[in-house]
């Protein structure tokens, strides 16, 4: 079973950040390096940046339609369903541009994600709300703990600092950028990826070993 990040990982560039760069003006990136050694929570860091942003929701909603994926995503999509292993989306950013991009390219995966709100500014609803760990807005080891089919080895695939708990638990991890230098910090084994085409070439090789003997 697949469980795969979504910011900067199936899409091109991580579309929250640039959603930031973009209308949020500079200084959140100090909240976010907070967020990234653990001062913050995902909650926490979102209420402090997003009440900086200055669009409204039609012309975020538009901006959303820009975002880009790894074309070798749908590649690896078809690979997946035609091998009848399982693809769940997890994501600690937020549903509202994952939906847009993924009906773009008319992809039906299931996804878990946190949620923007535009009342009288712009507003984060997590969608964990655990108790045990309130670092993450979206507790992805939890999920996938969760939605694992025990006769399914659990593969994470991933790019950055949410992705490190669920790769730690995982039966096999494919890594890029930030989570691949966790990886290397922690001990954890991982196959590194540039692209999706890279994880099904891998995938490939390592099922026909194993046909093979």
């Amino acid at each position: 079973m697949f469980f795969i990040d979504f910011d900067g990982t199936i899409s091109r560039e991580d579309i929250c950040s640039l959603m930031l760069d973009t209308f949020g003006g500079d200084n959140w990136r100090e909240f976010n390096r907070q967020w990234e050694k653990g001062d913050l929570t995902t909650e926490e860091c979102a209420s402090l940046v997003l009440g900086k942003l200055q669009v409204n929701p039609v012309a975020l909603e538009n901006w959303f339609d820009q975002a880009q994926i790894d074309e070798t995503f749908l590649e690896f999509v078809r690979w997946a369903i035609q091998q009848e292993y399982p693809l769940f989306i997890l994501s600690d950013g937020y549903d509202n541009y994952i939906s847009r991009v993924l009906g773009r390219y008319g992809l039906k995966i299931p996804f878990y994600a946190n949620h923007l709100t535009y009342r009288q500014g712009w507003e984060i609803t997590c969608l964990s709300n655990d108790n045990e760990c309130r670092r993450h807005g979206v507790c992805k080891t939890r999920l996938m703990e969760s939605l694992l089919d025990p006769d399914y080895c659990s593969v994470y695939i991933g790019d950055g600092y949410s992705d490190i708990c669920p790769a730690e638990k995982a039966d096999l991890v494919f890594a890029k950028d930030d989570l691949a230098r966790l990886c290397r910090e922690r001990g954890i084994a991982y196959h590194p990826f540039g692209c999706f085409s890279d994880i099904t070439a891998a995938l490939t090789r390592i099922t026909d070993e194993k046909a093979s003997g």
